[in-house]
């Protein structure tokens, strides 16, 4: 009990303090990305492209096999709360050797640091680590903070007094033709 109290106790302060941390994926060890909102913005993005069925809880198996092929975007969803929004892609100066290597050229190359990682954690990963993994990262996400500042915001512009019957300022009125 003290120790899970332990763990508990560590994992609020260095979500609090924003302390960095690694994970492994196969061979390679990643720093997951601080929390920001533009992240949450992404992830949910990406959630919207589930598949919106309702499954059948005694047929697990069978039920699981049924969508799994519409599945393929929970790597990009792993990925990306994994490197966060400044981190999806990046730029790299690649020379190009041409005429028997005697002209070189430089050219820019985007690389779709998401697409790689995806690709990792659906083949490397299991789906029990996947899943472990995914809700540790949103545990540390502060998505009860974000939803607070929505909420908030949200009442504020539903709250605006309007009053009835007076035109909008900003909405054009039909000439009388």
């Amino acid at each position: 009990m003290n120790k899970e109290k332990d763990n508990i106790e560590g994992l609020v302060s260095d979500t609090i303090l924003q302390k960095p941390y690694s994970i492994q994926i196969g061979q390679e060890t990643y720093e997951v990305a601080p929390p920001s909102i533009a992240t949450l913005i992404l992830a949910s993005e990406l959630i919207s492209q589930l598949p919106k069925v309702e499954l059948d809880k005694s047929l697990v198996t069978f039920e699981s096999l049924r969508i799994a092929k519409e599945c393929k975007v929970l790597g990009d969803i792993v990925a990306t709360l994994i490197l966060g929004a400044e981190n999806i892609t990046t730029e790299a100066t690649v020379v190009q050797k041409s005429l028997f290597g005697l002209v070189r050229t430089r050219k820019k190359v985007t690389i779709d640091n998401r697409a790689v990682l995806s690709d990792k954690i659906l083949k490397q990963l299991s789906p029990s680590k996947v899943n472990a993994l995914t809700l540790k990262i949103i545990n540390r996400m502060e998505i009860g903070d974000f939803f607070g500042l929505t909420a908030s915001l949200i009442e504020i512009n539903l709250l605006k007094p309007t009053k009835a019957g007076e035109a909008d300022p900003k909405e054009t009125i039909a000439s009388g033709r």
